[in-house]
């Protein structure tokens, strides 16, 4: 899908859920020219943030202890938020 600046200035958020949902890349034109692209990030660093708490409780339970200088935050989830990159 191709749009023009202007378009994309006016209807930014219609186009950034379109991109969430779909996986669609978006080439932005200025002019008929392409100067960008609005795409997804890649699905990896998602999936990292997803399951380092995963990672975290795996190693308490090989090594019986957290010690480390930070503590993770504490895990929330919010049902009203779609796609929370903490849950």
């Amino acid at each position: 899908m191709k749009v023009k600046t202007g378009h994309l200035r006016n209807n930014l958020s219609r186009y950034l859920k379109r991109v969430r949902q779909t996986g669609e890349t978006i080439v932005v034109l200025d002019r008929e020219h392409p100067i960008a692209e609005l795409r997804p990030i890649s699905s990896t660093s998602s999936a990292d943030a997803k399951d380092v708490w995963a990672r975290r409780e795996g190693f308490i339970r090989q090594t019986g202890s957290w010690d480390e200088d930070f503590d993770l935050p504490v895990r929330q989830s919010h049902p009203h938020k779609q796609n929370n990159p903490l849950d």
